[in-house]
């Protein structure tokens, strides 16, 4: 009996988890399909476009030169002012303080994209700066199974939760101390992967200075749904 019902309770925690991260997903169809869609767009167009490419050049020279702070501005501005526009007029996406909490969050991916121009440094250094099919494959694997795991979506997570809490400190610990991988860590990484793991695979088909601005523009949705995880984690809904 007591094994029936370990069970049932491990069932019913996968499908909250699940829940979760479906709610936070559709929630966000509008901006998704605008930012999936301009993502995209540009990989291709680079790919096919002569003159995209020269005109990306003005930027990709910009990253060469200003290195970590170009990477901090450009995640500054796609994960704090864009995703503000969506939390103010897009009504299924609405929260509290949504001003005060894209300040926060911009400064917060700002050192986020930080940490990954370090990162596609290192995939560089690791696997090369060709586009074949092989190498694209290990750095997305490597980004989505290691970096993404260890880790980006523990902190991104934790963060999170802390913006679903209000910025409470003591209730964000309390979350976190109950089920910290399965209901806290769970959630941001599934969507995390449907998300990313296609998406990651335009990013490496770009020249690392320009990487960052692709990763700029698509996690100004990822942090939409992310916040929505993280409020959804944090004041639960009973079914």
């Amino acid at each position: 009996m007591r094994r029936c019902d370990n069970i049932c309770g491990a069932w019913q925690s996968w499908l909250s988890v699940w829940r979760i991260t479906k709610d936070s997903m559709v929630a966000n169809v509008v901006p998704a399909f605008v930012l999936w869609l301009f993502a995209v767009t540009l990989a291709v167009v680079y790919c096919l476009s002569p003159w995209m490419r020269d005109a990306l050049d003005h930027l990709s020279r910009w990253q060469e030169r200003n290195g970590w702070l170009a990477a901090f501005l450009s995640q500054f501005l796609f994960c704090g002012l864009v995703p503000c526009v969506f939390l103010l007029t897009v009504r299924s996406i609405v929260i509290d303080r949504p001003i005060v909490k894209s300040l926060v969050q911009s400064i917060w991916c700002g050192a986020m994209g930080m940490a990954c121009w370090w990162f596609y440094g290192l995939q560089c250094k690791l696997f090369g700066t060709g586009h074949d099919i092989a190498t694209l494959l290990c750095k997305t694997a490597f980004d989505q199974f290691v970096w993404t795991v260890v880790v980006v979506a523990p902190l991104s997570s934790v963060f999170y939760v802390w913006l679903g809490h209000d910025f409470s400190i003591m209730a964000t610990v309390k979350t976190c101390r109950t089920g910290f991988v399965r209901r806290v860590v769970m959630p941001n990484l599934v969507a995390n992967w449907g998300v990313w793991i296609p998406v990651v695979m335009m990013v490496y088909t770009l020249p690392r200075t320009l990487q960052i601005h692709m990763l700029s523009i698509v996690s100004s949705l990822w942090v939409l749904i992310g916040i929505q995880i993280g409020t959804r984690t944090a004041n639960p809904v009973p079914r």
